[in-house]
């Protein structure tokens, strides 16, 4: 029983390391979160995000400005990369196009996976977008979800298959049809949409990862 007890410690402690945890609680106010790379697409602007105060916690937040309506910004984690991968984040969408979500197998911001919320149209989507060429592989609409509130999106990328949860709801069930290589997970926003984000979560699903440092990846509330 004893040495049962200790593998299922010692189980549980690599897990752990495998998890990254970013509530933005030790980032400073007013400056980009620690571990991220900006970018942007389609003459976005990529300098517009910065953690702020909301309430008694601190959130990343994206300050939209006029743009194209199909540009976009990412806040990317440039610290680890992933085959397999299991990555969420809550958003609230307070202005602008109010369109947010998250950025998997994430190259450059010319090829990518996507996960789009937009409140305003009240649909969920996705795309792969190769060479910068975007095509939409799923899309729910009619989601009656309310525009205001917050709200949770998580992706789940394994040996070729990604599915996608809104509010823990199974939305997508997608064929990955990108090779199987290690890249960036990030937060992904609208050009002109002002949304805060928060509780980041990625954890490694890849069956052979090495177990993360958990002094420079780890956060927790």
């Amino acid at each position: 029983m004893l040495l049962l007890a200790l593998s299922m410690f010692l189980q549980a402690a690599v897990a752990e390391q495998n998890v990254v945890l970013r509530t933005f609680e030790d980032d400073k106010i007013g400056a980009p979160p620690a571990g991220f790379s900006m970018a942007a697409g389609r003459d976005a602007a990529s300098d517009r995000w910065t953690v702020k105060r909301e309430g008694t916690a601190r959130v990343l937040a994206h300050d939209g400005t006029p743009s194209p309506a199909d540009s976009f910004a990412v806040a990317v984690f440039s610290t680890l990369q992933y085959q397999d991968v299991q990555v969420s984040v809550r958003l609230k969408a307070i202005g602008g196009g109010r369109t947010a979500g998250l950025v998997w197998k994430y190259q450059d911001p010319l090829n990518h996976y996507s996960a789009q919320l937009d409140l305003a149209k009240q649909e969920l989507a996705i795309y792969r977008v190769v060479n910068g060429n975007r095509i939409r592989l799923e899309r729910e609409d009619g989601l009656e979800l309310d525009p205001d509130a917050w709200h949770s999106l998580k992706i789940f990328q394994e040996r070729g298959e990604i599915r996608v949860y809104l509010g823990g709801i199974r939305v997508f069930s997608e064929r990955d049809r990108l090779p199987r290589s290690r890249a960036s997970v990030g937060i992904w926003t609208g050009g002109d949409s002002t949304v805060m984000f928060d509780d980041f979560r990625i954890e490694d699903e890849t069956s052979d990862a090495q177990a993360a440092p958990a002094a420079s990846t780890i956060k927790k509330q």
